[in-house]
């Protein structure tokens, strides 16, 4: 005999399976792995007072503003919201508490936490019943928006109980996930349908979506902000004084998050270039910058007999052009130094990690060359298509393109021209995005039968909130 369940009751089920098994067993479980991974330890740490930091925070909080929740999971999902971030401090009609929450460790050690766009920034708590409608008690969002993936059910939940607007940007259907797998459907359906809306990257990516959530009107396609990230980092991150003096030099070449399989190969076809381009400058941006890591990429330039300088033994006295390999081993530069390249290797393509972005050197107008491992990134692929993005897949290969742009002026720059212009063609995100945010969140005010003019909504809203946050 089968029993079937309606909406109502499926959602009853639903919520008493993940809080009475599934919260408590993977829990239990993060806290036996976490004895022996320092990871999980600092995750589990750094999330035992949220609650008592937030509460004393939240006097950066305006009462008499709207505060929109941005959650991230990592660092990649928060460089993706800071377009929208931007556009919003920048409305002259209405003003803004901007709040951020991270759930890794990692992202929240490393951003600054006094950029003055954001009011607050936050851990996310474990998605705990009584921690999550704490942590929604003390922020009191106006909307919330999940950049990517992170949905966490008991956030939801509570969310949809107060009748705030949750929007699912940069929605990202993965090619590992589990979500359209039978067993999973049901779960994620359920889920899903707490959401105003998910706003996804592509055709591709709504179709992935409506095989689990079937309601087209809630699904909706803006583009990918990750092409407005690039260009917002190019306007706004400064450059880096000690590489100011390679600004006149024609032939730097960026390798960007390489891995040892990546060095490789780059360290070998170096020798060959050096002897046509002799003031040509490697600036080799290892993914690791363990010390054991970068003694061997010394090594390696020893072995070549190419002279090198780490980037913690600079002082600003040194004169880069006369240095073959420059070695960075410091994080959080890359960016802001493939402005001084001319062409870039992006890492990855040689390992099952996966190509790292090739957005962020292509924004510069960069030529891009990378390993044969294409398969996690559309964009690499599609670059290749355009001939700006370039695989090689030896020695060899690799000389032969980098000799090619170098000696060939004319080659070079429509090549450039190509690669920043790719950049060009797909931005945009931020704003359909922030379109289709106020679209559907005056449609739904429509339905419950509030049809106002958008003025009136944000007049309505301002006002709701502010009677809230008095109480």
């Amino acid at each position: 005999m089968i029993i079937q369940l309606d909406s109502k009751e499926s959602d009853l089920f639903i919520k008493l399976v993940y809080n009475l098994i599934i919260v408590p067993l993977v829990y239990f479980s993060i806290s036996i792995i976490s004895l022996f991974s320092k990871k999980l330890r600092r995750s589990i740490e750094v999330r035992s007072g949220i609650s008592k930091t937030l509460s004393k925070n939240r006097i950066n909080l305006n009462p008499y503003s709207v505060t929109v929740l941005f959650h991230c999971s990592s660092m990649g999902e928060y460089k993706q919201i800071l377009p929208i971030v931007k556009k919003l401090n920048d409305s002259k009609q209405t003003e803004y508490n901007i709040v951020l929450s991270l759930y890794s460790p990692s992202a929240y050690e490393h951003i600054d936490k006094n950029n003055p766009m954001f009011s607050l920034i936050t851990y996310t708590p474990f998605d705990f019943y009584i921690e999550t409608k704490r942590f929604i008690n003390t922020i009191n969002p106006d909307i919330v928006l999940i950049s990517k993936h992170d949905v966490w059910p008991n956030f939801l939940w509570e969310l949809k109980k107060r009748s705030v607007p949750v929007f699912l940007i940069n929605g990202l259907f993965a090619d590992d996930t589990k979500m359209d797998k039978w067993y999973a459907k049901f779960f994620f359906r359920s889920i899903f349908s707490n959401l105003t809306g998910i706003i996804t990257i592509s055709e591709k990516q709504k179709q992935r979506f409506l095989s689990v959530f079937p309601y087209p009107d809630k699904i909706h396609v803006s583009g990918d902000t990750r092409y407005d990230a690039v260009i917002y980092e190019a306007e706004s991150s400064l450059g880096i004084d000690y590489f100011e003096s390679l600004a006149g030099n024609d032939h730097i070449f960026i390798a960007g998050s390489s891995w040892p399989a990546d060095e490789k190969h780059i360290i070998n076809c170096w020798v060959d270039l050096k002897k046509k381009f002799r003031n040509a400058v490697l600036i080799l941006v290892p993914h690791e910058i363990g010390a054991d890591h970068i003694y061997k990429i010394e090594s390696m330039c020893q072995e070549k007999d190419l002279g090198y300088l780490a980037f913690t033994d600079m002082t600003g006295k040194e004169k880069l052009n006369e240095y073959d390999v420059l070695i960075i081993d410091k994080i959080g530069l890359l960016t802001k130094i493939y402005r001084y390249g001319k062409i870039a290797y992006v890492g990855g393509g040689f390992s099952r990690n996966g190509l790292h972005s090739v957005l962020e050197p292509a924004v510069y107008g960069l030529p891009v060359v990378f390993g044969p491992n294409l398969d996690k990134s559309p964009e690499a692929q599609e670059m290749n298509i355009l001939n700006c993005g370039m695989i090689f897949n030896d020695d060899r290969e690799l000389y032969n393109i980098v000799s090619s742009l170098w000696s060939d002026k004319k080659l070079y720059e429509k090549v450039s021209e190509i690669s920043s212009g790719y950049i060009r063609d797909h931005s945009g995100a931020t704003n359909k995005i922030l379109k289709t945010i106020e679209e559907n969140t005056r449609k739904n005010n429509s339905e419950k039968g509030n049809s106002i003019t958008e003025k009136e909504l944000e007049d309505i809203l301002n006002r709701e909130s502010n009677k809230e946050k008095q109480k």
